[in-house]
């Protein structure tokens, strides 16, 4: 069977004629949103409207034929939607053969009469099926074609067919008359070469036809060029969708210890003696990093104008100073340009601001730009800070001396660096700790395991340290809790800090049993123990450098023990954990105004009228809390088990019940965490409390009585 190697001579000129009958037909039932996005393939940089339809990038199949990789590599949305517009229209069509078509392509009988076809992966597009099951059955007949397009569409008499109307000069209206017109002429010159095959089930169907000049055109249009409308239109396209403000973060390619924000290559060594810091080059910015070559982080903000303060708690270097846009579309040096940000696509004046840390190499270096339109003006310095701007500048360095929180900047960097929980305890042993953290100290295991197991059951790492013990929590947050704090503070005095990824933080201090301080980083209420804030002195949390080193400093002050990176290495390299069997969740009071009403209205499991229930009777928000409990036993089917009936009777949690509701909190033992929740929250101290939670907990484990429990609720709080 024949497998075509190049075009036939006399081929594509005998098909010159049916081609140029058949292309206006065809192009006519082409629909402008697939139409465009086929016209766009040779125009990567330029983007569908929010609802329009996207290509996928090209996708190689082992063994596949170009036509088939390139039709799956469009994706079924565009294959689908164009085969239903052009199915009726194909196959209705009148296709004169030519005798060169009929020579060049053997007939039916070359096609085998009895096959095997086997398909793995589920349903795909009906083109796609068809082409595969062409390249099975006439190998080389979709390679010609896709050759036989590309000389069709070179032809002298059919590229006047393919030029776009010149009344045309919007972005989208120039792409879809492109990829309608190469569509329609590779669907012309597919039909009589598959009529022509008759291969069984398939050949010359709309399905085949359509699909085997998807791929044609997309091989053809994405190494074509655009129309020569088509650039200044885009342009203007995306000029008009611009909007500013503009933000992204990224990295750019540091080289010779620079990275820049350009509209072309910058050539030349940029003389950064003015601020030490960043320059205006021809085309773009040059900025001075500490690193030589590699990846520096960069955030940059494009805004609509100056921003209204200069930023400088978190930076070592702040300069400001004009850039004028030879053409715009500047982006981070060697960057993948699409997925970076781009300066607007307009030529104009801009104010440019780089703020940059840790130049000097004691900590995570990394960058922000912002730009805004604006007139030219001065160089303006705002913050010289760093020993490199010194040196770039040819000043003499001063004795810049590292705040003491500054020994812990390498936790950044560390495992610990997105979220964690440190805590120190001063004159305890490991064992101490463990139980009081609630862990057994005879039951160790693999830390590494416990990382990977991903149940979310919390584990604890100690480690013994002079003077006491450091516990580490890889994510966790037990050691954050008053009922972990209270007894690991009778074994010594304590200090804990957490963070985590979202940015949200607490520094505890505790002794002798009692929890002295805790709160998130900067947010703390007064302090009356003198040791605490001797600890705190001279911190400034509010801004957002270094708060957690500094949150670090504060426990070493109170405990008098430094966290060393050594000693999280010699930790990790033990590889021993403890799982925690969770100590149950404080039970707080339900915040109140002066006049009796809930602090914090408007939410619970009532709606509206859960901020009522402040002013039912304390005896009668008791019994809707037990109620409540109750509902839940009663539909978890437990309300026999003795242990949840002492409960239920005494209206308090017994020892059993206690370490029952504490592994309710485990993966393991969930079956009935919410009645355990619903239980718990009724022995809250606070009536108004109580009532809050044991309803809320109720509402979603108390079955189909849970709604009749919330609407007995509503008609008590309704009565008052």
């Amino acid at each position: 069977m024949e497998e075509y190697r190049e075009v036939p001579p006399g081929l594509a000129d005998a098909l010159v004629p049916v081609v140029a009958d058949l292309v206006p037909i065809l192009r006519g039932r082409i629909p402008r949103g697939p139409a465009a996005a086929l016209g766009r393939l040779g125009a990567p940089d330029a983007k569908p409207d929010v609802f329009g339809l996207l290509v996928g990038p090209l996708v190689m199949g082992h063994g596949e034929s170009a036509a088939l990789s390139r039709l799956r590599s469009l994706g079924e949305p565009v294959s689908e939607r164009l085969l239903g517009a052009l199915e009726l229209t194909v196959d209705a069509l009148t296709v004169p053969i030519p005798y060169e078509v009929e020579a060049a392509v053997p007939g039916p009988d070359e096609t085998p009469h009895a096959f095997g076809f086997g398909m793995i992966g589920g349903p795909c597009a009906e083109t796609v099926t068809a082409v595969r099951l062409l390249d099975q059955l006439r190998p080389g007949l979709s390679t010609l074609i896709v050759a036989l397009v590309e000389e069709l569409a070179g032809h002298e008499a059919l590229v006047p067919l393919l030029e776009p109307p010149s009344e045309l000069t919007g972005e989208k209206e120039l792409a879809a008359a492109h990829g309608a017109a190469h569509l329609a002429l590779a669907v012309a010159a597919a039909a009589p070469v598959l009529r022509r095959a008759g291969a069984p089930l398939l050949a010359g169907t709309s399905a085949a036809v359509v699909g085997v000049a998807l791929g044609a055109v997309s091989a053809l249009l994405s190494e074509s060029p655009m129309p020569s409308a088509y650039a200044a239109a885009l342009l203007e396209k995306r000029r008009a969708d611009y909007v500013l403000p503009v933000s992204a973060s990224g990295s750019a390619s540091v080289r010779g210890h620079r990275f820049t924000l350009a509209e072309h290559t910058v050539l030349g060594e940029p003389d950064f003696s003015g601020n030490g810091l960043a320059v205006a080059v021809p085309g773009g910015i040059a900025v001075r990093t500490g690193l030589g070559e590699g990846q520096v982080p960069v955030s940059t903000r494009i805004l609509e104008r100056a921003p209204d303060e200069v930023e400088l708690d978190w930076w070592d270097e702040v300069v400001e100073f004009s850039w004028r846009a030879e053409r715009g579309d500047a982006t981070l040096s060697e960057s993948d340009s699409r997925r970076h940000v781009r300066t607007p696509p307009w030529p104009g004046d801009f104010r440019v601001r780089v703020h940059a840390i840790g130049r000097d190499g004691e900590e995570r270096e990394r960058y922000e730009l912002m730009l805004w339109q604006a007139p030219p003006g001065p160089d303006i310095v705002h913050k010289r800070g760093d020993r490199l701007g010194y040196v770039v500048r040819g000043e003499a360095v001063p004795d810049i001396e590292a705040p003491p929180e500054a020994a812990y900047r390498w936790i950044r960097q560390s495992m610990l660096g997105e979220a964690a929980t440190v805590t120190v305890v001063g004159g305890a042993s490991p064992a101490e700790v463990l139980r009081a953290f609630g862990a057994d100290p005879a039951e160790p295991e693999s830390a590494q395991e416990l990382a990977t197991a991903y149940d979310l059951d919390p584990w604890v790492a100690v480690l013994p340290v002079e003077g006491g013990v450091l516990a580490v929590e890889f994510n966790g947050f037990q050691g954050s809790y008053r009922p972990v704090l209270e007894p690991l503070s009778r074994e010594g005095r304590t200090g804990s800090l957490f963070w985590n990824i979202n940015a949200v933080t607490r520094l505890s201090f505790a002794d002798d049993g009692d929890v002295l301080a805790s709160s998130e980083l900067g947010y703390s209420e007064e302090i009356a123990d003198p040791e605490v804030n001797r600890a705190l002195a001279g911190l400034d949390f509010g801004g957002y450098r270094d708060r957690l080193e500094k949150g670090l400093l504060a426990i070493e002050r109170y405990i008098g023990y430094r966290l060393r990176k050594e000693d999280l290495e010699r930790m990790v390299e033990e590889d021993v954990a403890y799982r925690i069997l969770p100590h149950l969740p404080e039970l707080y009071p339900e915040a109140r105004d002066a006049d009796g009403s809930r602090a914090f209205p408007g939410h619970g499991p009532l709606g509206a009228d859960t901020d009522r229930l402040a002013f039912v009777p304390e005896e009668t928000l008791r019994e809707l809390a037990w109620r409540a409990a109750s509902a839940v036993a009663e539909h978890a089917g437990v309300t026999g088990d003795p242990v949840i009936a002492e409960v239920l009777t005494e209206r308090r949690l017994s020892r059993e019940a206690k370490l029952a509701a504490r592994r309710s909190q485990l993966q393991a033992y969930r079956e009935h965490s919410w009645l355990w929740q619903a239980l718990h929250n009724a022995t809250n101290p606070d009536p108004l409390a109580a009532a809050i939670g044991a309803l809320s907990a109720a509402r979603y484990a108390a079955g189909p009585g849970g709604e009749d429990l919330l609407e007995h609720a509503r008609r008590v709080v309704r009565q008052r």
